[in-house]
C-alpha cells in the first residue's frame, strides 16, 4: 500500500523539534526580569500609597476627634489657665474651668515634649485625673489666646496664681506624622483650628474699671 502523506526524514523531524540556543535562553531571561522588576516596582508603589492613605485618614480620624474635644471644652469654659513652660513659641498647656451643675470640672491640655522634639504627645485630664492622648507623634503644637477685640494674647512664662481675665478665644494649630521616611509611606497632617469663644465668660471689662 502506497501511503497518501509523506513521510519526512530524521534530519527533518531533528531540524524541526530542536532546542533553545544559548542567545534565545539569555534574551527570554532578559527580557523576563524587565517584566517582573516592572510588576514588583509597581506592587511595591501602590503599597507605599496604600500605605500613606491609611496613615492620612488615622491622622485625619484623631485630629477630628481632638478638635471636638476642644471645641467643646473651650466653648464651654468660664475662665482659662494658660501656660509655657518655654518649649513652644506660644503655649502648650492650659487649664479651663468648666461649670456643672455641681462642682465645676477642671479640664487641662497639655503637649508632653519629653520624648523628643518630634514625639510630642497631646494630652487630656479631666480634674486631675488619668490622662487621654489625644494625639502623639507631634512634630509642632502650640495654643494662641486671643480677647474680645482679637487681640493676639502672649502666653506667660509660666503658670499664673489665678485665670487669665484678659483671655476670649482660644486657637490649636498642631502637625501629626505617621509613617516611616525611609520606606516611603510618611504622612504629615497639620490643622489650625478657628478660633473658639469662651461662651460661659462674659464679655470683658477694663479689670481695673470699678
Amino acid at each position: 500500500m502506497v501511503s497518501l502523506f509523506p513521510i519526512k526524514s530524521l534530519s527533518q523531524k531533528a531540524r524541526g523539534e530542536r532546542a533553545f540556543t544559548l542567545f534565545e535562553v539569555m534574551l527570554a531571561t532578559v527580557i523576563s526580569s524587565f517584566v517582573f522588576a516592572g510588576v514588583l516596582s509597581a506592587y511595591i508603589f501602590l503599597g507605599r500609597g496604600l500605605s500613606r492613605q491609611l496613615n492620612a485618614e488615622g491622622l485625619e480620624s484623631r485630629t477630628r476627634l481632638t478638635l471636638f474635644y476642644f471645641t467643646q471644652d473651650v466653648s464651654s469654659a468660664s475662665s482659662i489657665t494658660a501656660q509655657n513652660p518655654g518649649t513652644q513659641v506660644t503655649g502648650d498647656q492650659m487649664t479651663l474651668t468648666i461649670p456643672t451643675s455641681t462642682t465645676p470640672n477642671s479640664v487641662t491640655y497639655h503637649c508632653d515634649w519629653s520624648l523628643g522634639a518630634s514625639n510630642g504627645i497631646l494630652e487630656r485630664s479631666v480634674n486631675s485625673g488619668p490622662y487621654l492622648v489625644l494625639l502623639n507623634n507631634i512634630s509642632s503644637f502650640s495654643l494662641q489666646f486671643f480677647d474680645a477685640a482679637d487681640n493676639s494674647i502672649t502666653a506667660p512664662s509660666s503658670a499664673p496664681s489665678s485665670p487669665q481675665v484678659d483671655i476670649k478665644q482660644v486657637c490649636m494649630s498642631f502637625t501629626t506624622i505617621a509613617g516611616y521616611g525611609p520606606s516611603g509611606n510618611l504622612s504629615h497632617f497639620t490643622m489650625v483650628s478657628p478660633l473658639v469663644v469662651l461662651k460661659n465668660k462674659a464679655m470683658l471689662q477694663d479689670p481695673n474699671s470699678p
